[in-house]
């Protein structure tokens, strides 16, 4: 079974990376189930993996804090859509830059070799953490809750900082690389 939670009820929404010695956390601007790294005034921190669970956590419920719920029809749209997603990938361009810089990394394939991604949605009830699998060389996607490698941490409220850093580590440590489909059933054979 996995988590299902209606969007209306999410109250935070953050990604969280593993580069090297390094966790990046930063939250998200999240509208009605679409969200995106708030690359304008969200929260960015980066933190040594050498912190305690307690500060991990302390640091992961900043990021919810941090998210930023916006009104679906605020949105642009059109050509300012596109105007603002150009902008927006101007500014990802600028995000990576700060990794390359922090890790010491050379390049986004270096950066990117040993890396590990989990995402977190928070509702008034849970806290939940998703592994994430690396499709492509530099980007990480969801996995669906029916593919085999699919894991969620589910730490219910109130949660202590511990038990998120616990839970955030056991994501992270869960990421794969290429998650494999289900199997697929053949209709008519026994």
């Amino acid at each position: 079974m996995s988590f299902k939670s209606l969007q209306k009820y999410v109250t935070g929404d953050i990604g969280i990376y593993r580069f090297g010695t390094f966790y990046r956390l930063i939250s998200s601007r999240y509208a009605s189930g679409l969200q995106s790294m708030d690359l304008d005034h969200g929260l960015d921190e980066f933190l040594p993996t050498t912190i305690s669970d307690a500060e991990f956590g302390a640091a992961i419920r900043r990021c919810h804090d941090a998210t930023r719920l916006v009104d679906l029809d605020t949105l642009p749209r059109g050509e300012a859509a596109k105007a603002a997603n150009r902008e927006w990938k101007k500014k990802l361009v600028l995000w990576q830059r700060k990794a390359l810089e922090m890790t010491g990394c050379k390049n986004l394939d270096e950066l990117y070799e040993d890396a590990r991604y989990s995402s977190s949605t928070r509702t008034k009830d849970v806290y939940v953490f998703f592994n994430n699998s690396r499709d492509k060389p530099t980007e990480f996607s969801s996995i669906p809750s029916l593919f085999p490698d699919y894991r969620e941490f589910i730490v219910e409220q109130p949660a202590s900082d511990e038990m998120l850093g616990q839970a955030a580590r056991a994501a992270l440590d869960a990421g794969v690389r290429n998650a494999q489909r289900p199997p697929r059933v053949r209709r008519g054979s026994k």
